[in-house]
């Protein structure tokens, strides 16, 4: 839990872009599945995640990964990058904070002209107290991390062992978050995962009102890198008219030569376009 934040858990399922939670916990393996919650909601949200950690750390995310996220396709599609400490921040000790700034704002901007809505990011911060040397540097660190993360969009947890920190400190710290990242893992309705090879997304479970927006916000974004998006529906369990229409309307406002395909689609879906008559040239629908 987090100590001295008087906040509930967000919902990671419609996490606004920038917002800087927490975790604050008593060991490795409440992190470890903090940190498996985070990042299977960003993964099953379209987003890109990056995961700064140790090789071990990452070896056990990896493990605690539920399975419909598919953590070798996150893997090889580039939506789930595996980062060290020094990798991430270009440093060991961290003491440029503009130029950690000037890292961030060129990993956003990188992630979105890849085909993904938004960069999301887990950080184990072991070492962070340490390296730069007191309690008080942390704090100024989260405070710069929040003004810059809601800039540049960027939605992170930062997750801290509290038994490294006396109680003072990790309140301070809680404090300059805006609430907490939830240990306990309610799986999201629908997953979207990006593949590349054909360009564009695999998806999941039931698609409504709570979550068609979400798949939207997916489909544009890789058609803003390749304005050919094929979209496997085969897991596909429901989708609702409203979701079919937004669907439609993204197709319609791309470009002369651009479509959407629906591709393996499933008997809910075939029905629900011949129930709706919801059509347009460039939204495909493969025999």
């Amino acid at each position: 839990m987090i100590h001295g934040a008087h906040r509930s858990a967000a919902d990671l399922c419609s996490l606004a872009p920038g917002t800087h939670l927490c975790a604050l916990e008593r060991g490795g393996l409440q992190l470890d599945r903090v940190a498996a919650t985070f990042v299977g909601h960003g993964l099953a949200a379209g987003d890109q995640m990056l995961y700064v950690a140790s090789d071990e750390q990452a070896d056990t995310l990896l493990a605690a990964l539920p399975d419909h996220v598919h953590p070798s396709g996150a893997l090889a599609s580039g939506q789930l990058v595996l980062s060290t400490f020094e990798g991430a921040y270009g440093s060991r000790r961290p003491d440029d904070l503009a130029a950690v700034a000037d890292g961030f704002r060129a990993a956003a901007s990188h992630a979105r002209k890849a085909g993904f809505p938004g960069l999301r990011v887990a950080a184990r911060m072991d070492e962070l107290p340490a390296l730069l040397g007191s309690a008080q540097e942390v704090v100024e660190w989260e405070r710069m991390s929040t003004d810059l993360q809601r800039e540049i969009e960027v939605s992170s947890v930062c997750l801290y062992d509290a038994t490294r920190l006396a109680p003072v400190e990790a309140a301070s710290i809680a404090r300059e978050h805006d609430g907490q990242a939830p240990e306990v893992d309610v799986p999201p309705l629908a997953t979207v995962l990006a593949v590349d090879e054909p360009w564009g997304l695999r998806v999941s479970g039931e698609l409504d009102a709570s979550n068609r927006d979400l798949l939207r916000r997916a489909v544009l974004a890789r058609a803003a890198t390749a304005p050919r998006v094929r979209l496997d529906l085969e897991a596909v369990t429901f989708m609702d008219a409203g979701t079919l229409a937004r669907l439609r309307a993204v197709a319609a406002e791309l470009p002369p030569g651009g479509w959407v395909e629906l591709a393996r689609v499933p008997h809910v879906v075939r029905r629900l376009l011949d129930l709706t008559g919801i059509q347009h040239e460039r939204l495909l629908v493969d025999s």
